[in-house]
């Protein structure tokens, strides 16, 4: 009986080594399996990881290349062979290629491709408007920055060129918008019976946020012609003039003073007949180009010892200046003699000089003959208050007045010769040939007050707004409020906080070619406005 039990229990004891065994090779295989999973979920968690971070490299390198591109775009870039633009960066390289979306609008798109050092590659694209303010008329500070009695401005008005404000547009009776591009951030655009937007020869391409008419001829009396409507408006911020500018300016129109930047017609430099020894004081006893024989006058009137010796600075005796659009010291143009200026024989003008300049086409870098009424002026002129042009006048030269303080001009003011025509009836062929321009720059306001009989209002002939005979002319920046008082032909470009036009028949007519020839120390004259839109990555 114990045998029989022994050896039953012996069977048992080998059953349960079989189970055992059994086990654990489960077990084993089931770790193998876990081991293998494991090794399989972090082998491809690595090259995951590889994966994104060669892509993140590849991105890296192209969206470098576009922050690049972006940093330095220039419109001359676009056409002097820069792109493709290439570069290597640590995470590897990119090319950056541009399509103009619509040439003539500033409308453009940067694509970059970047590749790893890998060869991963990664695409990204921006989409872009790049401005030249003084392309254009411009009013962008505020919600309504074009003002004239209850809104829009007053019938038988004209725009002509790229026009760019914010609020509403009422495009009121007999008014006409022409040529463009318009941009009208923040509002919509309306157009009375016998008003008109673009023409039957030319249509117009409008950016507007809000509602635009449908195209409509009208049988000839006005109409909306209309050649595209894009709702993404850029918003662009006026330039700001702020302390530390003005100082700049002011500096440099004190070192312009006694330099030797005369102001001959090609505005080259000659031998300085301005001062002696960079001693500004020497410019009122030396006869320019001889010796100590005559006194020239100074366009600030205060006795010496008030005024500073620098003629081109009209402010405290010690050069310090105000804070902005506080200057207190007053400039009247007009009315009386300054300066000293040569003959001068150029495209389409002959003018005798005052008899104490020896050279030809060489002047004072601002001088006024009152006889003529001529203004001669290059460089910059900085004056620490308000400017007033007391009666008409023409001006010579290339060069901006900066006023700390508001500017009114209360007569005609244009290049010289703008009342001749050439054979084509152009009347501003002189001035341009010539490259003058008068840039007026104030974080003020700035008031045409002129009392003029414009006959451009109502006429949509694109051809005759260019060559007509303009009131006023140049490049006008004011922070403010840029006012016109009367029936008023403004050509080139007013850049302002808004544009407030007070009578009919007022006519703003951009001047294609002033970019190229723009004078200098106004905003935005050393760059362009970037604004960008929408980012994708491919």
């Amino acid at each position: 009986m114990v045998e029989k039990i022994v050896k039953k229990a012996r069977l048992v004891v080998r059953d349960d080594s079989g189970v055992a065994m059994i086990t654990v090779l489960g077990v084993i295989a089931v770790i193998t399996v876990l081991a293998v999973g494991s090794y399989a979920l972090a082998s491809q968690s690595l090259h995951e990881s590889r994966r994104v971070e060669n892509e993140s490299k590849a991105f890296r390198a192209a969206n470098t290349g576009l922050d690049r591109v972006l940093a330095s775009f220039t419109e001359e870039s676009i056409s002097n062979g820069t792109f493709p633009v290439t570069g290597t960066t640590p995470d590897g390289s990119y090319t950056v290629t541009i399509e103009s979306l619509d040439p003539g609008y500033g409308e453009y798109r940067l694509t970059s491709v970047g590749v790893g050092k890998d060869g991963t590659q990664e695409t990204v694209a921006q989409h872009f408007y790049f401005m030249n303010l003084w392309k254009m008329n411009f009013a962008g500070t505020g919600d309504q920055t074009l003002i004239s009695g209850s809104g829009g401005l007053k019938g038988t008005s004209n725009i002509v060129g790229p026009f760019y404000m914010k609020g509403n547009l009422a495009i009121a009776a007999n008014m006409k918008v022409l040529e463009g591009p318009l941009f009208v951030k923040g509002g919509s655009v309306s157009v009375a019976s016998s008003g008109q937007l673009g023409s039957e020869t030319q249509y117009i391409r409008v950016f507007c946020d809000g509602t635009v008419p449908p195209n409509d001829t009208k049988g000839g009396a006005g109409g909306v012609f209309v050649s595209q409507v894009s709702r993404s408006v850029p918003d662009i911020t006026l330039p700001s003039i702020s302390a530390e500018q003005l100082q700049a300016w002011a500096t440099k129109a004190q070192a312009e003073s006694v330099d030797n930047i005369m102001g001959p017609a090609d505005r080259s430099t000659t031998a300085n007949l301005e001062s002696i020894g960079n001693d500004p004081n020497t410019y009122t006893t030396m006869q320019p180009p001889n010796s100590s024989t005559w006194a020239r006058q100074y366009a600030d009137t205060r006795p010496a010892g008030t005024r500073n010796a620098c003629y081109k600075f009209i402010g405290n005796a010690d050069g310090s200046i105000s804070a902005p659009g506080q200057g207190s010291t007053a400039l009247s143009i007009g009315g009386r003699t300054f300066g000293s200026w040569g003959s001068l024989t150029t495209t389409g003008t002959t003018l005798s000089g005052d008899g104490h300049y020896t050279l030809t086409n060489s002047h004072d870098d601002f001088a006024y003959d009152n006889t003529r009424k001529i203004l001669y002026i290059e460089g910059t002129v900085f004056v620490d208050g308000p400017v007033t042009f007391t009666e008409d006048m023409y001006y010579i030269g290339n060069g901006t007045i900066v006023a700390n303080g508001n500017i009114t001009i209360n007569g005609m003011l244009r290049p010289y010769g703008s009342d001749t025509p050439d054979a084509s009836g152009n009347y501003n062929w002189i001035g341009e040939q010539n490259k003058w321009a008068l840039g007026l720059a104030t974080p003020g306001n700035l008031i045409v007050a002129t009392q003029d009989n414009n006959s451009l209002g109502g006429n949509s002939a694109l051809e005759l707004a260019r060559k007509a005979s303009p009131t006023v002319a140049g490049a006008f920046y004011a922070q403010g409020v840029v006012t016109f008082q009367h029936n008023v032909l403004m050509r080139g470009s007013v850049i302002a906080g808004r544009i407030d036009s007070q009578h009919p028949n007022m006519c703003l007519v951009t001047n294609p070619l002033l970019p190229t020839y723009l004078p200098q120390s106004l905003p935005g004259v050393d760059s362009g406005l970037l604004m960008p839109g929408l980012w994708t990555r491919r």
